[in-house]
């Protein structure tokens, strides 16, 4: 699209051509997420000129917004309102500010890392095992033995496993689309579940005539059943991404390399996974107490 926009385009207006031009570019999941952040911000700056909208204004919206969701909802409102600003400015020619950049971000939370003890994901899986979900025990185990994300999980088809390789092609990912290894057990867990014939294109995990709501986010077929036997378990405070936090956390302990353990998990920065190292204080403390009568 070559429109010229006029200094006075509207805020609505603007943002109509972003939707159009960036975030239909994007992937599902982020185009869903975008488009929910463009209607709350196309209620709050309605009635607005682009270049109408103050910081002051902005500040004003991150504070109402903030009482209601939680900071990393808002940070994601405010880049794509940042984004926007950063377009109109670079690629449609207008002479404008951007109102985001001189406020206050919100601050995110401390990172929460909630992980399974042995005993704990023995028992997880005893008991998925027992759920009327009849894969649900193949899934949980899968996460343990991979570090996936729960959607790239549940949504595989057929076509991405290589199963003599012990290799996971993940092409539709979060970040970079990156290949992923299979332990034994992971491959033996999919053996036990692999039809005999079978199109490449067939959901490992999800039925064909799954929702559309399931197919943006495919490990939602599994939340209520995961949820089910974790409380069944006895296992306080424990979410479906916890899985992947538990299998990185026990692949660094095991001595795995953290550019490695970036590369498995799809991580595309170093410091995505630097928040795992605390965990190896107490694994060093333990390793270390074994020479502890040495010279003595």
């Amino acid at each position: 699209m070559n429109e010229i926009l006029p200094d006075d385009v509207t805020f609505s207006s603007a943002l109509d051509r972003y939707e159009l031009e960036v975030s239909s570019r994007k992937k599902p999941n982020t185009k869903v997420r975008e488009i929910t952040s463009a209607n709350r911000l196309r209620e709050a700056f309605a009635g607005l000129k682009l270049k109408e909208i103050t910081s002051a204004l902005v500040a004003s919206f991150r504070d109402k917004r903030l009482q209601t969701v939680g900071p990393s909802t808002v940070q994601k409102d405010l880049a794509l309102l940042s984004h926007l600003y950063t377009i109109a400015n670079a690629e449609w020619a207008l002479d404008i500010k951007n109102p985001v950049a001189a406020i206050r971000k919100p601050a995110k939370p401390d990172s929460r890392m909630r992980l399974l003890s042995k005993d704990e994901a023995r028992h997880l899986l005893e008991v998925s095992k027992k759920s009327k979900n009849g894969k649900l025990f193949h899934y949980v185990q899968l996460l343990l033995h991979t570090g996936m994300r729960p959607s790239e999980g549940a949504g595989l088809r057929w076509k991405q496993i290589d199963i003599d390789a012990r290799i996971i092609d993940l092409t539709v990912t979060k970040t970079k689309p990156r290949r992923v290894p299979l332990t034994v057990k992971a491959v033996e867990l999919l053996l036990e579940i692999m039809p005999e014939q079978y199109d490449g294109n067939q959901l490992v995990f999800l039925p064909a005539n799954c929702s559309a709501t399931i197919q943006r986010r495919p490990n939602l077929y599994f939340r209520r059943s995961f949820d089910n036997a974790v409380k069944k378990a006895n296992i306080e405070d424990f979410h479906m991404h916890d899985l992947r936090h538990t299998a990185a956390s026990y692949l660094l302990m095991a001595g795995v390399d953290l550019r490695t353990l970036a590369d498995i998990l799809g991580h595309s920065t170093m410091q995505m996974v630097q928040r795992y190292t605390h965990l190896l204080d107490d694994h060093k403390l333990r390793a270390i107490d074994r020479i502890e009568q040495l010279g003595r």
